[in-house]
């Protein structure tokens, strides 16, 4: 107990399971606990003192101590300093509160969003890659509509590559890379 002469405050940190589950609002909801003592300061007079404790099991023993505040002059001024900081910061910290609870939920519609274009971008790229490996597993001749004489002749060669390909290891057979066509070209002819 501190009576100086100036309001002086306590500090109880409360602990409820709400706080305990949301470490945001632990943090929010730390300096509600700072609450300004009832007296600061004693009259000249007589002053009764009650200690509260368990003696119904062990005799209880308390030393209480007595110092006068004159002597701490500078301790007083700091103390009265920092409270009134931690005041102003109980009221800055309610503000950014509102503040802080509004960005985090521009933040987390952000990251969701987020998600969302990356899968989104992923499942294209993975039906371009799906398409591309489609012209390289079948001949293009076969994919040709317009020659549908020179499809039914080769369909019988293409039955038999693919017989031929399941006898090989599938080490040694490599599907033709279709962005790399080999093409001669005449030095004689200009293109």
């Amino acid at each position: 107990m501190f009576f100086l002469r100036f309001p002086v405050y306590r500090f109880e940190q409360t602990k409820s399971i709400a706080i305990t589950k949301d470490p945001d609002a632990a943090f929010f909801k730390k300096l509600d606990g700072f609450q300004p003592c009832e007296i600061s300061e004693l009259k000249v007079g007589t002053h009764i003192f009650a200690v509260y404790g368990d003696n119904f099991f062990s005799s209880a023993v308390y030393t209480i101590e007595f110092l006068c505040g004159e002597a701490f002059y500078s301790e007083k001024e700091e103390l009265r300093d920092v409270e009134a900081k931690i005041l102003a910061k109980r009221t800055e910290l309610s503000k950014f509160e509102s503040e802080y609870r509004e960005v985090l939920a521009q933040f987390t519609e952000m990251t969701k969003r987020y998600a969302q274009e990356v899968e989104e971008i992923d499942e294209l790229l993975r039906k371009r890659n799906t398409i591309h490996a489609s012209y390289t597993a079948v001949p293009l001749i076969s994919r040709n509509p317009s020659s549908s004489k020179l499809r039914s002749s080769f369909r019988g060669s293409a039955a038999e590559e693919d017989e031929a390909r399941e006898k090989k290891p599938r080490d040694g057979w490599r599907k033709k890379k279709w962005f790399k066509p080999h093409l001669k070209v005449s030095k004689r002819k200009p293109c």
